[in-house]
């Protein structure tokens, strides 16, 4: 592993060593990750090496147009992975000769919090069960054209679009808002973000983003039917595969 070199003349290497670096513009929602897969194409091709020194924030922030937010959230990622070693008043160093893919570093932060995701997913379920219950008693018909939204966007919607907008959030939401309890909404969007927070909605594998659309279509079909003990039947069902997943 190569030794860091003085401040003031690491900083004039890495300024002259990132000038033809092809940095490239970053743009979508979840641009940490794709700052973190330009960082593990520097690695492979050779224009980052372990020992080196990263680039100030600001000409980070430059080059890849996105916010300082959203830059120390990509290292960050990398950081808790023991990747880059970050040096109070003395920048980021790489400490790795492979960076691992986007997937590979939520797997492995999914896999340290299971237990925590596990116990808000058991919260989440016996919140949202009563809630899918109600739903079907009380929910008006906008709060049900609100609930159906996201089921009615995904037969149209690219891979692509799904990974930009928030399915799962959207669709608990509204069921939660259409109980007709607020203290029983307040609770259950509490648990819902703090389930999203954790990093739960990144499990689904792109490419298996339809097969949501048959998890939550049934809970759906009881709510619209007025049928509360199938929409909790139909919640239950959803949160079970929830746990197969995790």
């Amino acid at each position: 592993m190569a030794k860091p070199a003085t401040a003031a003349a690491t900083a004039a290497a890495a300024s002259g060593a990132t000038a033809t670096v092809p940095f490239r513009p970053v743009r979508g929602v979840r641009l940490y990750e794709t700052i973190v897969e330009q960082i593990a194409l520097l690695v492979r091709d050779g224009h980052l090496a372990s020992g080196d020194r990263f680039p100030p924030e600001r000409e980070l922030q430059q080059r890849w147009r996105v916010s300082r937010p959203v830059l120390r959230e990509a290292f960050r990622a990398l950081e808790m992975q023991g990747l880059v070693e970050s040096r109070p008043g003395g920048g980021r160093y790489l400490r790795a000769e492979r960076i691992p893919s986007p997937a590979e570093l939520k797997g492995a932060r999914l896999a340290a919090d299971r237990q925590s995701l596990l116990h808000i997913l058991e919260a989440r379920e016996a919140v949202e069960v009563k809630a899918a219950a109600l739903a079907a008693a009380n929910a008006s018909r906008g709060q049900l054209a609100a609930i159906g939204r996201p089921l009615r966007m995904l037969d149209t919607m690219t891979p692509d679009a799904y990974r930009r907008g928030d399915f799962n959030l959207e669709f608990h939401a509204a069921v939660a808002r259409a109980a007709g309890n607020p203290l029983l909404e307040q609770v259950a969007l509490d648990l819902i973000g703090r389930f999203h927070e954790a990093g739960f909605e990144d499990l689904p594998d792109p490419d298996d983003w339809r097969s949501l659309k048959a998890d939550h279509q049934p809970v759906y079909d009881a709510i619209a039917a007025g049928d509360p003990r199938a929409a909790a039947n139909a919640m239950t069902a959803h949160f079970q595969a929830a746990r197969r997943r995790l």
